[in-house]
């Protein structure tokens, strides 16, 4: 640990730290090991600027845009075909979708699984404008995750009002959030967080649980979504708060999990086919995926 030059921290009472964390929520915190005065090292931790309000989304994006095309590993076939039904010639020969992701802190590996479900990926900053995003012609736009409050981060409520019902949009995590302020909602900050990979999550459509990696501080209050336009889709089995919407008319739908999580859990893989197959009906009217 020395060597690589990572803290820790010893010889105290770790159920009092969880206990006093329970009850009083996420904390700002400070370590030292240079002898500071326990007042000192109290005042600078307050000085530390608090996550409500921080718009961190354009400081982790990219600087100009850029194609993906790593799958997951390098196969002939996609991984997950045979969880989809598909054989290595019809992977070859399925119908391929555009999409532009929008880079909040994006996980590589959900591009590799756009890639996977047959897209071509094109990453853009955070600050695209709507306008730049339908000159590439995607077939669907794909909201990533990333850090902060989602609140601050007004330009991306603005491009995705311009984009709902124009292209299929998919949010996962920050994505999710903004898409809920896009739509007229509101957010709020948790008081501990979900974080961890081991979150039961119930998919109010078929009534199955999905256990989930998640890693969030803020969520989306549903009383405050329009319920005749946004429909929620996934409840927090430990806290009951939203974990999934869809909106009711127009080609939409987030969550606040990672469905993309590695090395796992995988039962929410499903959710990339079914941006897949909302890209395909949004092309072609009518059609149903084999």
């Amino acid at each position: 640990m020395n060597r690589h030059k990572i803290p820790a921290i010893w010889d105290i009472d770790t159920r009092a730290l969880v206990l006093h964390i329970r009850k009083h929520g996420a904390l700002r915190g400070i370590v030292s090991t240079d002898g500071t005065a326990a007042d000192q090292l109290i005042f600078e931790a307050k000085q530390l600027p608090l996550m409500a309000g921080q718009e961190l989304a354009s400081h982790v994006s990219c600087n100009r845009a850029y194609e993906w095309q790593k799958g997951s590993i390098e196969l002939a076939s996609s991984p997950w075909a045979e969880q989809m039904g598909e054989s290595a010639a019809s992977t070859e020969n399925s119908e391929r979708f555009k999409v532009v992701a929008y880079d909040y802190g994006i996980k590589q590996n959900i591009l590799r699984l756009l890639v996977d479900h047959h897209c071509d990926v094109t990453v853009v900053p955070a600050n695209t404008s709507a306008e730049d995003v339908i000159s590439l012609k995607p077939d669907g736009v794909f909201l990533s995750n990333g850090p902060g409050d989602p609140e601050p981060v007004t330009y991306a409520h603005e491009s995705i009002r311009k984009l709902a019902g124009r292209v299929p949009i998919f949010g996962i995590c920050l994505g999710h959030q903004l898409c809920g302020l896009a739509l007229g909602g509101k957010t709020f900050k948790l008081k501990f967080g979900h974080h961890g990979s081991n979150h039961p999550v119930k998919n109010l459509l078929t009534s199955q649980i999905e256990i989930t990696a998640q890693n969030h501080g803020f969520c989306v209050d549903p009383e405050s979504l329009p319920s005749s336009d946004v429909e929620v889709t996934h409840l927090n089995l430990n806290d009951h708060t939203n974990e999934g919407m869809r909106h009711k008319n127009l080609p939409l739908f987030s969550v606040q999990y990672h469905p993309e999580a590695s090395p796992g859990p995988h039962d929410s893989h499903y959710l990339f086919t079914q941006f897949t197959d909302m890209m395909k009906e949004f092309a072609h009217p009518g059609s149903s995926r084999s």
